[in-house]
């Protein structure tokens, strides 16, 4: 299953969005969060990302183990892929898509995030988001969602430089896959749903379909 948000992650406004995630996880969840989309900041950031991870974590009441990995050469030590092994819910925070993309793709680690994606729930915000598209704004995605660029922060003021991105992208071949906040896309192996307190858009040239919490997507929006 994926789970992807345009924003929000590890906020108090999502952690009862984020309760019913996990609640789709069969048997017991156990939660790997990554700040590899960060992993050219500063330590302060990635502490940052760290403590409010463990924080939104420990108030859902759920096991979970942050990982201090980087880069790509982080993600594919033993002692990760061991981890990977024993999870069913990887989430990445915010940050570069492109630095969180070349740390992943062809990798022993992306091998294991499929095996998660049929297990379990890959889950991802912003940047963490963005990855999962066929195409990012700038470079390739992993193509857990063909056909498709994620964008994220819809609607948000500060991040007005998307609308007029989303306006260009708009005329390609590419659908366009617009979250705003607090609100996840998800895809399973059964269906496409909408978990949250705010919209998901799909746009492609003239057409525009928003959808809320509870509503059922159509697969061949996506085609």
């Amino acid at each position: 299953m994926i789970a992807i948000t345009g924003s929000g992650e590890y906020l108090p406004s999502i952690q009862s969005v984020d309760k019913k995630l996990l609640s789709y996880i069969e048997g017991i969840p156990k939660v790997l969060t990554f700040s590899t989309a960060a992993g050219n900041e500063s330590d302060n950031r990635l502490l940052y990302w760290k403590n409010l991870a463990e924080e939104h974590f420990k108030n859902l009441g759920v096991e979970h183990k942050h990982i201090d990995a980087r880069n790509r050469d982080d993600l594919n030590k033993s002692s990760v892929i061991n981890e990977m092994n024993n999870t069913n819910f990887v989430y990445f925070s915010g940050g570069s898509p492109t630095h969180l993309y070349e740390s992943i793709h062809d990798s022993e680690f992306a091998v294991q995030l499929k095996n998660i994606e049929r297990r379990g729930i890959i889950a991802g915000c912003s940047a963490g988001a963005m990855i999962m598209g066929q195409k990012m704004i700038k470079g390739s995605g992993l193509n857990y969602l063909q056909n498709t660029i994620v964008i994220p922060h819809y609607g948000e003021s500060f991040y007005s430089w998307i609308s007029n991105t989303v306006k260009i992208l708009n005329r390609g071949k590419y659908k366009l896959l617009c979250l705003e906040k607090d609100t996840y896309f998800i895809k399973s192996m059964d269906e496409i749903r909408v978990l949250g307190k705010q919209q998901v858009h799909i746009i492609f040239k003239k057409e525009h379909h928003t959808f809320s919490d509870g509503d059922i997507i159509d697969p061949l929006l996506l085609k």
